[in-house]
């Protein structure tokens, strides 16, 4: 049986015909699937979404954005979403109309309507010939609304009551204390800080408020506020400040 030789080695002829045979069948498979293949031109367009940091709960939250692509794709339409903490499913809120500017692109606004918890919102676009369809989502902290109310100023006892809502759910487990979701904040050279005065009482629901009472209080004026610090279904925020006076 007749062969080539590589080097030191001899190989049969039959064995190359054999490697030969295996590649060009190898060959004519790659260009089988690469021809079976769907063939698509599109783009991908992403979209880029902004809203404020945190928004007062009972309000609207203003969204706008972007579709990145080079085509004027005015009269699209993306389809807007939101999901409050504590709710398993996405709520439709808006339709929101393409505009095309030659500076700015594509853009789009809209509003999601009374909003109360911290929540997801999302953006979702169904494409056109050229772009492959794209969606994108992001958080939205939400403020609870706070309220202070001073029972009693004086240097024997000075007497706080905060009120918070919504209310803030949590699973109390048995001998559990509940936590206290807010607290009195005073201004002093500038900085907020505790108030400046020895505690002698405070309680709490655990939810929706707290009460707070110092004793020893320094004659003066004073510039409180409520403070909350955050919890998974509201982000921080404090109540408007008010000045008390103790004589």
């Amino acid at each position: 049986m007749g062969g080539q030789r590589f080097g030191r080695f001899e190989v049969p002829r039959i064995a190359l015909v054999g490697v030969l045979l295996a590649v060009a069948a190898a060959a004519v498979l790659a260009a089988f699937v690469a021809a079976s293949a769907p063939a698509t031109s599109q783009l991908s367009a992403p979209i880029t979404l902004w809203a404020p940091s945190a928004t007062l709960a009972g309000r609207d939250i203003a969204v706008s954005g972007r579709i990145v692509a080079d085509e004027d794709l005015s009269g699209g339409v993306v389809k807007i979403y939101k999901r409050e903490v504590g709710e398993s499913t996405d709520t439709f809120v808006a339709d929101a109309t393409v505009s095309y500017e030659q500076m700015r692109g594509n853009t789009f606004q809209a509003v999601v309507p009374v909003v109360t918890r911290n929540c997801q919102i999302t953006a979702t676009w169904a494409g056109s010939g050229a772009y492959l369809a794209s969606s994108s989502w992001m958080f939205a902290g939400v403020r609870p609304k706070l309220n202070l109310a001073v029972k009693r100023a004086t240097r024997s006892q000075t007497k706080f009551r905060i009120t918070v809502s919504p209310e803030q759910p949590f699973y109390q487990l048995p001998l559990q204390k509940p936590p206290f979701i807010g607290d009195v904040q005073c201004r002093i050279h500038g900085v907020w800080t505790r108030f400046p005065a020895e505690l002698g009482g405070a309680g709490t629901d655990g939810t929706s408020w707290c009460t707070y009472y110092f004793y020893d209080v320094k004659p003066g004026k004073y510039l409180v506020r409520a403070h909350f610090g955050g919890t998974n279904y509201n982000v921080e925020g404090h109540s408007a400040a008010q000045r008390i006076v103790i004589p």
